[in-house]
């Protein structure tokens, strides 16, 4: 008996670990969106996330999937894309976790190999390039890197510029075919609509087909019985009733914005003769992007925009080039060479080109910016002088004020930054800046995601000191990336060359027990700074056995804020140590959801024992403490 019900049992516990989970649910999906590693999908009108690395599936795939829904979360360090926002924006708000998957239909136009196919034919520079220009996803490669350093993606991406080349040339070629113009026009706009299936679900791309489908029907079915602004305004109707949450996305916006505002402007300056009015619309469409651009790349490129208007009869050029090698006219050498071409093109650009640094606007900020630029342009169109003289001369005096880097001068701050499972601290004051650790992340490169972006939005352009504590990845793993990138006067890892005083900060290595122990951890830094009167103890991976014998060497010391060691793992924080130094309060810097579990719940009952308030990373982002003058 006894021998059977242990028999028993192990079968209970054996049928436990199989059997699915008692709130698992099958369900029979269709997939609406794909990614490399991931697609979304449509199950009764509700949106789903999947993730699943080097999938076959394609856009109208039937699956049948078996597993459990969750809410969707994902780790966002500082900066960085939040992948998060970006799907509820597309309506999708929970994940599926898969155990099993099962494909009841499979949809016979294989687009995704179609193109994986077709980018390898090219070398990696330009199926890069093919991949972000003609199917708008973009990847992190030093050509696409290129083309974000110069701000020259959206431009072509979000207006759409080369679709209308496409149709003019198409338009030009068909008319030695057809006599009619109205067969012309829909034969081009066939060819574009084939286009836009195979690059379906590019929005920017459906848009303009669709508005050339209502144009056509438009110009002859009803002998133009509708105004441009009438027909731009269906379409928006439309594809807000098709699915409400484009209104939410950049790619609609943007798309939308370009045509509505060239329409209203070139209506307003009728009285300008051509070729003023031409400098005149593009200066206008320039300045209606100022805001957008500065949130997405946090500075200001002045030459950006003529760059951009000289490269673009290149781009255009390299589009009809990929067009016509995608539909089977064999240019991939060519392409090659003239990918090669461009690089070359944008790295001497890159080279001679500069930057001003710029906090961001808020939606608040935006909205006031073009509201004023929308007031502006109707006392413009009116020639209304007195009082668009002084819009223009406020406006310029405040944008002077906005781009200046006063505040970084007036405001001393130290930030815990974002940087997921790792640790970076900077240290601002008047034009001194120190950054003690990088962080470091296997999947991304932190400084060019997360540092350096950051930098750019405190209006900071050079890094005075920079210090590792030890060798941790998560630690240093940023480091060689952003010492390359940015630039980066004094870099520190060693304990002997401390104390170090830069401007009016003095920093000191309390650690200086490095020679007695052979592990990273037990050699990192524990560096002590004051700022403004306030004491900062910063103790990178620092273990309880070192805390012990520096609050034994120096059984004074004390801090107002404390960055707790290792993450919040219970392998720091001491609790005879955060009695001693008696923080106000202790930032933990880790990720969310970490595979470690940090922070302990040890630590953090430790923390709570002396009253000790508790701040974390994970949960609030970046942290930041200010001191005016």
């Amino acid at each position: 008996m006894g021998l059977l019900s242990l028999g028993l049992i192990l079968l209970g516990l054996g049928v436990s670990f199989i059997r699915p989970s008692y709130n698992e649910e099958s369900r029979i999906v269709l997939v609406c969106e794909v990614k490399d590693n991931y697609y979304l999908v449509n199950d009764r009108l509700e949106k789903l996330y999947i993730y699943e690395k080097d999938h076959q599936h394609e856009i109208g795939d039937f699956l049948y999937i078996n597993g459990k829904k969750t809410e969707l979360s994902f780790s966002v360090t500082e900066s960085s894309f939040d992948f998060k926002n970006y799907l509820n924006n597309k309506g999708v708000y929970y994940q599926f976790n898969i155990s099993k998957i099962e494909v009841k239909f499979s949809n016979p136009i294989r687009l995704n190999l179609i193109k994986k196919n077709f980018l390898s034919k090219f070398d990696d520079d330009t199926a890069s390039m093919i991949r972000s220009i003609l199917f708008g996803s973009s990847d992190n490669s030093e050509t696409t890197d290129l083309f974000r350093s110069l701000h020259l993606v959206r431009l072509v991406s979000s207006s759409g510029i080369y679709l209308s080349i496409f149709y003019f040339i198409f338009s030009f070629l068909l008319s030695y075919i057809f006599k009619k113009e109205k067969y012309v026009h829909l034969v081009s706009t066939l060819l574009l609509l084939l286009y836009s299936v195979l690059t379906f679900p590019r929005f920017v791309v459906i848009k303009f087909v669709f508005i050339k489908i209502l144009r056509w029907i438009n110009d002859y079915p009803l002998k133009k019985k509708f105004n441009y602004l009438e027909i731009i305004s269906f379409s928006v109707i439309f594809f807000l009733l098709f699915d409400y949450h484009l209104g939410y996305q950049d790619s609609f916006l943007l798309s939308y914005l370009i045509p509505l505002f060239t329409y209203f402007l070139n209506n307003s300056l009728k009285w300008m003769k051509s070729f003023k009015k031409k400098i005149a619309l593009t200066i206008g469409i320039i300045l209606l992007f100022v805001p957008f651009s500065v949130s997405y790349y946090h500075e200001l490129s002045p030459f950006s925009y003529l760059i951009q208007l000289l490269l673009t009869p290149f781009l255009i050029i390299y589009d009809l080039m990929s067009l016509l090698s995608f539909f089977g006219i064999p240019l991939y050498q060519g392409l090659n060479g003239y990918t090669a071409f461009i690089k070359n093109l944008l790295l001497f650009i890159s080279h001679h080109t500069f930057s001003i640094y710029v906090s961001p606007l808020n939606d608040v900020g935006i909205f006031i910016y073009e509201a004023i630029y929308l007031v502006f342009i109707y006392f413009f169109s009116i020639r209304f002088a007195d009082v668009y003289k002084i819009i223009v001369s406020i406006s310029l005096s405040i944008g002077v004020i906005y781009i200046a880097p006063i505040s970084p001068l007036i405001i001393s701050s130290v930030s815990f930054i974002n940087v997921g499972q790792g640790d970076s601290c900077l240290i601002h004051s008047g034009t001194t800046s120190i950054l003690i650790d990088t962080g470091g992340n296997i999947y991304n490169d932190l400084a060019t995601s997360s540092l350096i972006p950051y930098f750019k939005k405190m209006q900071i352009y050079d890094i005075d000191l920079l210090i590792t504590t030890h060798n941790d990845f998560d630690h240093n793993g940023a480091a060689a990336s952003l010492i390359s990138n940015f630039k980066v006067h004094k870099y520190v890892t060693n304990y002997q060359a401390f104390p170090i005083k830069i401007g009016n900060i003095t920093l000191t290595n309390y650690n200086v027990y490095s020679n007695l122990w052979n592990e990273d951890n037990d050699m990192s830094l524990f560096i002590g700074f004051t700022l403004k009167g306030d004491k900062y103890l910063i103790t990178g991976d620092t273990p309880k056995k070192i805390e012990k014998q520096i609050i034994k060497d120096h059984p004074d010391l004390d801090c107002d804020i404390l960055k707790v060691g290792h993450h919040g793992s219970n392998t720091s924080s001491d609790d005879l140590f955060i009695k001693t130094i008696s923080p106000k309060e202790a930032i933990i810097s880790c990720g969310l959801n970490n595979k470690y579990h940090h922070p302990h719940q040890e630590t953090i009952n430790v923390l709570n024992k002396y009253h000790v308030k508790i701040r974390r990373t994970d949960l609030e982002g970046t942290i930041k403490y200010y001191y005016i003058f």
